[in-house]
């Protein structure tokens, strides 16, 4: 045998055995994958945070952790959602209420909100490292459990007192539910009470980030277009649909109650039209305006949220919905006057969204460490952009069944829900949040399939 069929042989035997390997340890190198990430974590919030701080010291990033703070100790103080005792629906209140929930019972100290989040971060990992390896198999849950856990922005992410952490947990049920309820065989009325089931996920993701508002409205058009594609009568679609609706409001209509009768109109948010209209001209690669960005927001009588969110201001100059009313106007305004300008500054908000472009110059001017790790999960990310790419396409020509392609096609349509983003203004955070789980899922996967093919051509 010549020496090039001795390295090729090698090569297929060793991708044998870590396939082997996967099938008969699958249990112990997952905990041991999660375990790694636990210690990881532990260590990240050991050496990186503080019990009193909401920002991680190492590379404070931008985070909106002090008023998230700020949200929850007026629930805890005054037993009122906004700040210091005045009545707010500037934010989303979901995760306000859970840190307000670990303020009350385990004291004022943050490190019990980040080891919960680690516990997040944990339940993630176990909802798509078993959904991946039903769907691909245990090699491929076995990759997924070890990315998942040591990927460093998701670690990152568990230190920072933010959404994302549960925002991302949430996702994950979302996804999770997703694909039992386009399996076909499920009975209606268990296919009602999961798309109910689903549809409390979507209002308590919603009110931790509306974005999850549109993976509800994607949801209900899957249900909907199945049920009539499938022809299997009305009750194939109609009650899951009616059961996911009825779910979703059910968690939105008490928040939404509440601001109709503080503000007077029974919104989720008051911010959404703010971001709207800021992103207008806070564009990535600055302001053309040229005028300071409070100028901007006081000339088109829109609080900013400097005042908005002031713990001693006790009355806004501006009541916060009429503020949203003028933002919208204002950002139509500006849109109207140059729509084409506006749909390019779309187009480079999406391509630095999805090509991490977005740097602050604050990090070429930081040390060594925050450089190199800024540096590194970027070409990370990029590695594992090209991945999730490649195993898309592999997958979705190796594997011929219909399962296999309804996850990939779930997987891009939770990453689409993420480009409404770019409507407002570009930021990491996203981008972590609602697009790299999707993409450790598809390069996984993808990669399982190839050293699943390499064993059977042996």
């Amino acid at each position: 045998m010549t020496v090039e069929g001795q390295s090729h042989d090698r090569d297929r035997s060793l991708r044998a055995r870590v396939e082997d390997l996967a099938e008969r340890r699958f249990i112990p190198l997952v905990a041991t994958s999660i375990a790694l990430g636990v210690v990881f974590r532990l260590l990240l919030v050991w050496t990186t945070t503080s019990p009193s701080d909401t920002l991680n010291h190492l590379y404070p990033g931008f985070t909106d952790g002090v008023e998230y703070l700020d949200n929850a100790r007026s629930l805890v103080d005054t037993g009122v959602y906004g700040y210091a005792g005045r009545p707010s629906a500037f934010r989303p209140p979901a995760y306000p209420f859970f840190m307000a929930l670990s303020l009350r019972i385990l004291g004022d100290s943050l490190t019990p909100v980040r080891v919960m989040q680690i516990g997040m971060s944990v339940a993630m990992t176990l909802l798509y490292l078993g959904v991946t390896a039903w769907y691909f198999g245990r090699t491929a849950g076995i990759l997924v459990a070890v990315f998942l856990s040591l990927y460093p922005l998701f670690a990152f992410m568990t230190t920072e007192i933010a959404t994302e952490s549960l925002y991302m947990l949430l996702a994950a049920v979302a996804f999770v539910l997703t694909l039992v309820l386009l399996e076909t065989g499920i009975h209606p009325r268990r296919r009602t009470w999961l798309a109910f089931l689903a549809g409390l996920i979507c209002g308590a993701g919603t009110l931790t980030r509306p974005n999850m508002f549109f993976v509800f409205v994607m949801l209900l058009a899957w249900i909907v277009v199945g049920g009539l594609w499938t022809r299997k009568g009305w009750r194939a679609w109609l009650l899951p649909a009616l059961g996911l609706a009825i779910g979703t409001y059910v968690v939105l209509i008490p928040w939404m109650i509440r601001n109709e009768r503080r503000f007077g109109a029974p919104v989720i948010t008051t911010n959404l039209y703010y971001n709207f209209f800021r992103g207008t001209f806070d564009l990535v690669d600055g302001n053309p305006q040229g005028a300071s960005i409070f100028d901007i927001f006081r000339d088109h009588h829109v609080v900013y949220e400097a005042e908005v969110e002031n713990v001693c201001v006790r009355r806004l100059s501006l009541g916060e919905l009429e503020s949203e009313r003028n933002a919208r106007e204002a950002a139509l305004s500006i849109i109207r006057a140059d729509p084409g300008g506006w749909i390019w500054q779309r187009l480079k908000n999406a391509a630095y969204l999805w090509l991490n472009l977005q740097w602050d110059s604050d990090i070429l001017r930081s040390g060594t460490v925050v450089r190199f790790a800024a540096i590194s999960v970027t070409l990370v990310y990029y590695a594992l952009l090209l991945g999730g790419l490649l195993g898309s396409v592999s997958l979705w020509r190796s594997l011929r069944e219909s399962r296999p392609r309804m996850f990939v096609a779930a997987a891009w349509s939770y990453m689409a829900a993420a480009t409404p983003t770019v409507l407002t203004f570009v930021g990491k955070r996203y981008r972590v949040s609602m697009i790299d789980p999707y993409l450790v899922l598809l390069a996984c996967a993808g990669l399982a399939g190839w050293l699943r093919r390499w064993r059977r051509d042996r």
